[in-house]
């Protein structure tokens, strides 16, 4: 996500209740000012495609699906689709953001422009799209420099004017100390500089007045300072070093930078040429309140505003059931908080509704897939679903990319997985995701050499944190792996690879058993957090020794404010019963999503079950279970019900295990399940629930003398069962 500044204007607003659409070949505008606003803010963007793809020729501007811009003429409404981060007392007012997504890429803007250059935020947002297709990865000083760069571009008949200088910012620069060189290279998304409102305002001055000075330089001296430094990079040199390559001493270059902010030397470059735009080919129609509900929704629920959209959503689907669009967004919003079976049901029903749906048919197969489901017929639905989505969609990199690591979780057909994932990474090149994805292909099939060199140029195009240390994370289970094969030569056992985002073992490997938690405290909230209502997930991937510990525990989703640490601190303290081959503990890599959410915000009843669940109160976790099972005074959330509700059944709480014996048995039909359900009721019994010795009973009459046996077993020897 990338944002542009705006200092606040007076604007004349149309009725906020009312929207539009203006359709151009490349953007959809949906806008709730006026028509004549609409259809300029879709010229301005069709004129920058125009001027940044001579800018850019290396840049691939054409994409399935065209953009979707959300130009809002009112505070109100900004705020209603804002990221909730902006919102807090403290925080940068924003004038627009760019959003990347899968499917589509989108663009918020406010239209309260004023004075001599109204469409800066228009500008600014378009060049974060184009930079990010040009296939190479830049820091986030200089995109943000290159943004506002261009921002200021003024399209004439017969001329274009980049880059003119920006007298505020000047300004500002003129009476703040700057940041030290290094700091400004080091900047990422997670720094507080990209974040609060004083240290915000100078790094984006100073990644514009620098920027410029180099494009100027560069002018003048026919030199080719900016390309020298992206090149650098895309050697693996760090940003700081690779600075000091390309452009000298950085003392020296900071000395210069103060004396170029107080010259008058920020001229425009020109460039000869129109930008022949044919307004004609635009569309506009009005849209009806539910069709713009339904965008606005779509709009939150990437914006990771999950509780508006869903609000929003419920509400169009009452009165209209069949919105292919509602359906499939309350999908990937399920999808995104990891509630991969709500998920699967909403995009079932977006399936129904319109088959024609891509995105619909690739929530619905992921979802499948990361349930882990190894059934023919779970098997058979989400390779009939990502085919589906290549078919409908060819462009869509992702769909070829599931495809591919569905066969190879199984460890079947592997020849085609890796055709699958090769296709992916030619449709997108620049997605490190994927490059992990091939790698891992690569290493079912035995070639750890190219597994290897896959690795090491997805290294050296990660571009953030969590990128590395995904990226690392998998060269270290390479490493490992490749020892094992080694031990082969030797007669010893080889361990057979493992996905790293939660995949399962191929099927037909019986002697094979995977990890299982035995004790995972939950990690604490920092009074920041809490104070700033920080709310989400945090990715982490670590290593599951032969003993059950953890270790090489990294962060490839960060939070912020704290969070991380703190999960990096409770899952050091896990312990796992380790992974099993042929009755030999393994070593396993594991990447799970812990969930921080203030559970009951304002009421003071789940603030105190959440506390006493923490310190291991099995009512408390209990009661916590079903009010996030059944969506009673908190948002509804399945994946933390569940967790929750078998903490306290293995915490002795009988109406928890009785409902884990209901879960495990489902239908009744599964009887890899029998065993496990047995052990959670004949528990329950114990503890004095009724219902649970009819379940034993009918139980009995299902199991063989040898599950029954297991289990009797299982009961007598354990008072605390730890069962999947």
């Amino acid at each position: 996500m990338s944002i542009s500044l705006l200092a606040p204007a007076a604007v004349s607003c149309a009725q906020t209740g009312s929207w539009l659409e203006v359709r151009t070949p490349s953007f959809t505008i949906v806008t709730n000012s006026t028509e004549k606003d609409g259809r300029r803010t879709a010229q301005q963007f069709e004129q920058m495609r125009s001027v940044l793809r001579r800018v850019f020729p290396a840049a691939d501007l054409d994409t399935p699906t065209p953009i979707m811009v959300m130009a809002v003429s009112d505070k109100r409404n900004l705020q209603a689709l804002e990221p909730t981060e902006y919102l807090a007392k403290g925080q940068i007012s924003i004038a627009g953001l760019f959003l990347a997504s899968a499917e589509r890429n989108y663009v918020l803007l406010w239209l309260a422009g004023s004075g001599r250059h109204p469409y800066a935020p228009i500008y600014h947002e378009y060049t974060h799209f184009v930079t990010s297709r040009t296939g190479q990865w830049m820091p986030l000083w200089l995109t943000e420099g290159l943004a506002q760069y261009y921002e200021n571009t003024e399209i004439l008949d017969n001329e274009v004017r980049l880059g003119e200088g920006i007298p505020g910012t000047l300004e500002l620069l003129q009476h703040n100390a700057l940041l030290p060189l290094p700091t400004l290279f080091s900047v990422d998304h997670h720094s507080p500089y990209y974040h609060e409102e004083d240290k915000a305002s100078v790094f984006y001055a100073e990644s514009w007045v620098l920027t410029h000075y180099l494009k100027t330089k560069d002018a003048k001296e026919n030199t080719h300072l900016i390309d020298d430094y992206l090149a650098l990079l895309r050697g693996n040199v760090d940003p700081v070093a690779a600075a000091t390559q390309a452009f000298g001493d950085l003392d020296q270059l900071q000395t210069e930078l103060r004396k170029y902010i107080v010259s008058d030397d920020h001229a425009y470059l020109p460039i000869d040429g129109s930008t022949g735009v044919d307004e004609s080919s635009f569309m506009v129609r009005a849209l009806s309140q539910v069709e713009a509900d339904t965008m606005r929704a779509d709009f939150l629920a990437h914006d990771h505003r999950e509780a508006d959209a869903r609000k929003l959503l419920e509400s169009i689907l009452h009165d209209d059931p069949a919105n292919v669009l509602a359906l499939q967004t309350m999908g990937f919003a399920a999808f995104e908080q990891h509630n991969f079976d709500e998920a699967r049901r909403w995009c079932e029903q977006a399936i129904k509704a319109d088959g024609q749906s891509f995105f619909a048919q690739y929530c619905f197969g992921v979802a499948t897939l990361q349930k882990g489901m190894t059934d023919a017929a779970a098997q058979a639905s989400i390779e009939s679903s990502l085919r589906t989505v290549i078919r409908l969609n060819p462009s869509f990199a992702l769909g070829y990319d599931a495809l591919g690591m569905s066969y190879a979780l199984r460890g079947k057909r592997l020849d085609e997985a890796y055709q699958l994932l090769q296709t992916a990474v030619q449709l997108d090149p620049g997605t490190v995701e994927i490059r992990i994805d091939e790698a891992q292909v690569l290493m079912h099939m035995n070639r750890d050499k190219e597994a290897a060199d896959v690795l090491d140029l997805a290294l050296k195009m990660s571009h953030t944190p969590e990128q590395t240390a995904a990226v690392e994370m998998m060269q270290q289970t390479l490493r490992k792996f490749v020892a094992a094969r080694a031990k082969a030569a030797l007669g010893e056992d080889v361990i057979t690879p493992r996905a790293a985002a939660g995949g399962q073992y191929p099927p037909g490997n019986p002697a094979a058993s995977e990890a299982r938690a035995i004790y995972s405290p939950q990690p604490d909230y920092t009074d920041e957090a809490r104070q700033a209502k920080l709310q989400g997930v945090c990715v982490v991937s670590f290593i599951i020794g032969v003993d059950g510990k953890t270790s090489n525990i990294a962060v490839v989703k960060k939070l912020g404010m704290g969070l991380d640490q703190k999960a990096i601190e409770a899952v050091s303290k896990w312990r796992f019963e380790p992974s099993r081959k042929n009755g030999r503990p393994i070593p396993t890599h594991l990447t799970l999503s812990l969930t921080f959410k203030l559970v009951g915000e304002g009421n003071q009843k789940f603030f105190e079950l959440s506390e006493n669940a923490r310190t291991g109160d099995p009512a408390a976790e209990f009661e916590l279970a079903q009010a996030f099972l059944q969506g009673r005074g908190i948002p509804k959330d399945e994946t933390q019900g569940l967790a929750l509700l078998e903490r306290a059944a293995q915490d002795g709480q009988p109406q928890a295990q009785f409902q884990m014996g209901e879960r495990t048995y489902g239908d009744g039909n599964n009887s890899e399940n029998y065993v496990a359900a047995y052990v959670w009721y004949a528990l329950a019994q114990r503890g004095g629930i009724e219902n649970a010795g009819n379940r034993v009973i009918d139980l009995e009459a299902r199991m063989t003398q040898e599950q029954l046996s297991e289990a009797r077993k299982r009961v007598e020897s354990s008072t605390v069962p730890l069962f999947k």
